[in-house]
């Protein structure tokens, strides 16, 4: 049974993302996309951009109690059974989302998730309180400046 704060996390992520422009599924089972697929993985929000010179798709794992060990193992289950179809001259671009709530950031906070992960905070009352960019996009933005 999933609590009243993962569902609020679902929430606020499905309607941030859909101002992004995303197209936005809520625990998909199956892929919603013929170039996408998956087994043994099925992430709580699945975000979707798919134009013609661009493929974007958002990840988000809602962790009401994170733990590293947990998001180690999404991102094994990620890389192993998650494939997409890239087209020649298309943009494309994976995000992952970890959205936890304040004061359990020292839970997740070491390089190989910081790596990957863009982690959202938010409160218990459904605020986006840091939009955190993994290290990669923090290094870009970094040198763009």
């Amino acid at each position: 049974m999933e609590s009243d704060l993962h569902g609020l996390f679902k929430e606020v992520i499905y309607n941030e993302l859909e101002k992004e422009g995303y197209i936005i599924y809520v625990e998909p089972s199956e892929s919603p996309l013929e170039r996408l697929r998956w087994s043994y993985y099925r992430p709580d929000i699945l975000g979707v951009i798919c134009k013609e010179t661009e493929f974007r798709l958002v990840l988000a794992e809602c962790e009401t109690n994170p733990k590293i060990r947990r998001i180690k193992g999404k991102v094994s289950k990620i890389r192993r059974w998650l494939n997409f179809q890239k087209r020649l001259n298309e943009k494309h671009l994976l995000r992952l989302l970890l959205v936890i709530p304040p004061g359990m950031l020292h839970k997740v906070n070491c390089f190989e998730i910081r790596r990957l992960w863009d982690i959202w905070i938010v409160n218990h009352r459904g605020k986006i309180i840091h939009k955190i960019p993994n290290h990669e996009a923090s290094r870009l933005l970094a040198s763009a400046s």
